[in-house]
């Protein structure tokens, strides 16, 4: 490693001259004092900017790593923690208001502060250290003695600040507690019951007057939403432990689908509107599907002597970075326990995922179910606001809280300084109300005698009954995070365990955290376990047959005049089992799975022990959450892992590769039937014989269209299949050199994708469904598009709903819009005629030759801030977001690339993307000095002195 000698540490801890130790060896560029310390911190700066700091206590180093942290990263920390405490628009002004009312009134807030309330003794000492390294680097900026982070240096006179570290508020212990509260709500807060709810409204009228409308309707609920098994049957532990026995009895219990007349279909629709908007800023695109890969290898199926773990998160791709990557060691220079590298969440003093060299872990997304919906009566008071919800045959008194936002006056964006007070509202027993039935209306709404005016989350709403049914509905939620808890000490404790047990044992302490957690430790064994804290729910009541009664199931919207919230009790920072009063799913019955006789757990947000293999979701020994993904990723990963411990074990090698793998499985899965249909069209040809204006004769016009260029296609199709369907990108980039034969699997990748995608939404987008895609729009088309294909042929072989016995298949290959009964055949082969005119046109490729369209130059990825997330796509803020996009300008595909090389649609700002997981996390650093950041290659070397 080279460095740079500048300047050598000046102090030790303590009358004695320190001991040498390796660090020694590495010369000295700066050195800085640093209020507070009580002995000197080192940190060294390796490849890609990663600091790794060595202390002699917890506290020395929590207070480097703030401000170390602060220097790369202070922006995004700001906006988490202000996110958490609602506080965004002291910042940005009127545009983040809705933002800050929303987390005010979903309960971010008030989690943050009960997470405050709980820090253990040395968690208050750490967060303390770590603030005061935070206001270190702010006072350093103030003095001129380092820059200011980018985003305030390029819009600090834009958001009306004489000199940046004007907007620079300290940091203290609650500003960390509320990084982890927006940690929080990112991983676990739930809303797919609402979203359901809307949804079950929507059908009633679905289909009325279309041809096939009750074989289409019949479809959406018992092929598309009840059919939740997944295309690849593979879990992530054997099934539930032989202890899940204490679950009350679970009979086959469908999930259903029934609206409740008694929720208007407005009330729904505007707080699903909002709890869109709110998952999209957590980080969460429901449509397009996220998640993420965790697998861990025993040592008796590695090669090499040692287990191993890889975890590939695929998060939002932003600038910065969700994850900071560093080290932080208290055991070199004072002998403490604390010995780790990985990554670290911005804006708090511990470590995410990685390893601390006795135990490696990491995570990927549950998709638990740790929330519950409420349909509830409100009661008005003679000022026409909230007074009252009945329950149980009561008027139970709610609770109003007032909450106060400061909205920053900042005239180039429109925003008047202000101070903005509303009330936000829970119901006697602690469920926050979200939404109510009323008109909506503005701020300023002309109020007739006795009405008033309630602030939900930024919409305002006059309470009244607009069904007249006279009711005045509510809508309201228990969270598990409402009731305390301190994950950010069981996530501590993880990263301290000596072994996969002692790692299980502190998931204990779990809370609304809602994650898939994957171990291996220095003696061989692997752990997979989603514990957290997850209510049995028995306060719903159950029928003779086991299942939920009506209004009581949790998966759907509750009944909330009958039924009241759960309580999750806890010792310190860890769940409490066995109280009746608080009852929660025990530890030792959840799905777990240690050094299986396979030699491995995977995780890839798949179903956690076979819980939908079935196709029921509900009738197992307890609710714990779901569906889950389709399975591909798990299949891909399970397969590849077995093939290597038959060929005599895995090896890093052999598990970085595995990361990197480029192979399509939908490309596996569909491809064939596309080429069958090409087939079959062909066939409708040449015969000649088909009846005028039957499916077979409009088969045959399709394909003499074209034909040459579909048996070109198809020629394509059929190599990049026999090869495994790789999916290259064929460009050449500087980081990345195109192999022999990548060109044609990279137009074939082009084709498939062209064509599936528009053969896809021909099936499926046509009859304009609902929300009725779960867990993801992603994974429910891919499985819905599955059953369907598989359901085609006489006998109706899958049992299809929507079957049509005319054509022997699915009513959903039909398309709603014109009059003929359209087959699948047809939609496959005019989906591929289609793809390869938008290929060939201007915002294609612009070129009839198909070796030019590589899939690189279509597959792109952006790199956009985090601001964009509370900004929107609002060309007003385009000067706060834009500079700090990662595009081609920072970062040249190559160095030369010739000007026909068709462009991507927006050249701008999107590269080609790759499969491998380098390609899928930003650069480390600030951005826009990013690139610069992450081309480093030479280590460096700071040191902390404490001051006298």
């Amino acid at each position: 490693m080279r460095t740079s000698p500048l300047l050598l540490v000046l102090a030790a801890c303590g009358p004695k001259a320190p001991a040498p130790t390796p660090l020694d060896a590495v010369a000295v560029t700066e050195t800085r004092a640093l209020q507070g310390l009580r002995c000197e911190v080192q940190v060294l700066r390796t490849e890609g900017d990663r600091p790794h700091i060595y202390a002699h206590d917890r506290a020395d180093l929590a207070r480097a790593l703030g401000f170390v942290m602060a220097k790369d990263r202070f922006f995004e920390m700001d906006l988490a923690r202000r996110l958490g405490l609602g506080t965004v628009s002291e910042l940005l002004g009127d545009a983040a208001l809705e933002t800050d009312m929303e987390s005010r009134v979903m309960g971010m807030t008030f989690v943050a502060d009960s997470l405050l309330a709980r820090l253990t003794p040395e968690q208050v000492v750490e967060f303390d250290a770590f603030a005061e390294g935070v206001n270190a680097y702010i006072l350093a900026v103030k003095a001129g003695e380092l820059d200011p982070p980018s985003e305030l240096a390029l819009a600090g006179n834009l958001l009306g600040a004489e000199e940046p570290w004007m907007l620079m508020l300290p940091f203290d212990r609650r500003s960390v507690a509320g990084v982890g509260a927006t940690l929080i709500y990112e991983l676990g807060f739930e809303t797919g019951d609402i979203g359901r709810a809307n949804t079950a409204a929507a059908l009633p009228s679905l289909y009325a007057e279309a041809p096939l409308g009750e074989l289409r309707r019949a479809g959406v609920v018992d092929d598309i939403w009840l059919r939740v098994e997944p295309v690849h049957a593979v879990g992530a532990a054997e099934g539930w432990p032989a202890a899940a026995t204490s679950g009350p009895p679970a009979p086959p219990q469908h999930r259903g689908l029934t609206a409740d007349p008694r929720v208007p279909r407005e009330v729904l629709g505007r707080l699903n509107d909002r709890l869109d908007r709110l998952q999209r800023r957590l980080g969460h695109d429901w449509e397009n599907g996220f998640g993420s890969n965790a697998w861990a290898v025993s040592a008796d199926a590695a090669s090499g002597g040692g287990a191993i773990l890889a975890g590939d998160g695929h998060l939002s791709l932003t600038v910065p970075s969700l994850f900071y990557q560093l080290g932080l060691d208290t055991q070199l220079l004072g002998g403490g326990d604390t010995h780790q590298a990985g990554l670290g969440v911005p804006g708090m003093p511990l470590m995410a995922v990685g390893t601390n060299g006795l135990v490696a872990w990491n995570q990927t997304q549950l998709m638990g179910d740790i929330t519950d919906w409420y349909r509830e009566e409100l009661i008005l008071g003679e000022d026409g606001l909230p007074a009252a919800t009945r329950f149980q045959g009561r008027e139970e008194p709610v609770v109003s809280t007032m909450e106060t936002w400061v909205v920053a006056d900042v005239p180039l964006l429109g925003s008047e300084g202000r101070i903005e007070t509303w009330a936000r509202y829970t119901t006697f027993d602690g469920r926050w109300i979200a939404e109510i039935e009323g008109r909506s209306a503005s701020a300023d709404e002309a109020l007739a005698p006795g009405e008033g005016l309630v602030n939900l989350g930024g919409s305002y709403v006059v309470p009244g009954d607009l069904d007249g049914d006279g009711v005045i509905t509510a809508l309201a939620f228990d969270y598990v995070g409402l009731d305390g808890g301190n994950p950010l000490a069981a996530l501590d404790a993880m990263g301290h365990a000596g072994d996969v047990a002692e790692l299980a044992e502190a998931t204990r302490g779990l809370v609304a955290y809602s994650q898939n957690i994957v171990a291996a430790d220095i003696h061989g064994d692997v752990l997979y376990t989603p514990y957290q804290a997850v209510p049995c729910r028995d306060q719903l009541p159950r029928g003779a047959d086991g299942g939920w009664e009506d209004g009581a199931n949790p998966s759907q919207l509750l009944d909330g005049t009958t039924y009241g919230g759960f309580t999750i009790k806890l010792d310190g920072w860890k769940v409490v089992e066995g109280d009746p009063a608080a009852c929660v799913v025990p530890f030792d019955e959840m799905p777990r799975s240690l050094s299986p006789a396979a030699g491995f757990v995977v995780t890839a947000n798949n179903d956690p022990a076979g819980i939908t293999f079935d196709g029921d979701l509900l009738n197992e020994p307890w609710y714990i959450g779901g569906p889950w993904m389709e399975g591909y990723r798990a299949e891909i990963i399970t397969r590849r892992l077995t093939e290597q411990v038959a060929a005599g074990g895995v090896t890093v090698e052999s598990t970085a590769a595995l990361q990197g793998e480029s192979q399509s499985p939908l490309g596996i899965q569909f491809t064939a039937d596309l080429l069958a249909a090409i087939d079959a069209a062909r066939a409708a040809s040449a015969a000649a014989s088909a009846e005028e204006g039957s499916a077979e004769a409009r088969l045959a016009a399709l394909y003499e269209a074209d034909p040459d260029r579909l048996d070109e296609a198809q020629a394509r199709l059929e190599a990049w299949l026999a090869a495994g369907a790789p999916t290259p990108s064929g460009v050449e980039t500087f980081y990345h050199q195109p192999a022999e034969g990548d060109d044609a699997h990279a137009v074939a990748t082009t084709l498939f994708n062209g064509w599936f995608s528009r053969f896809q939404s021909a099936v499926l987008d046509d009859e304009g469904l609902p929300d009725v895609w779960e867990p993801t729009g992603g994974t429910g088309r891919s499985r819905a598009m599955t059953l369907f294909m598989r359901g085609r042929g006489p006998g109706n072989p899958e049992g299809l709903s929507s079957y049509n016995p005319e054509t022997e298949e699915s009513a959903f290959f039909d398309v709603l819009s014109t009059p003929e009964i359209e087959t699948s055949d047809e939609l496959a082969v005019k989906a591929l005629i289609d793809a390869l005119a938008f290929f060939e046109s201007a915002d294609g490729f612009g070129s009839a030759d198909m070796a030019g369209w590589l899939w690189g130059y279509k597959h792109t990825v952006t790199f956009d801030s985090v601001l964009k997330d509370f900004l929107g796509d609002d060309p007003t803020y385009a000067a706060l977001i834009n500079p700090f996009s990662i595009t081609t300008e920072q970062l040249p595909l190559a160095a030369e690339i010739p000007s026909t090389t068709p462009a991507p649609s927006s050249p701008a700002s999107r590269a080609p993307a790759t499969s491998t997981a380098s390609t899928r996390r930003t650069p480390a650093g600030r951005a826009p000095r990013s690139a610069t950041a992450a081309a480093r290659c030479s280590g460096w070397w700071w040191s902390f002195a404490p001051t006298a």
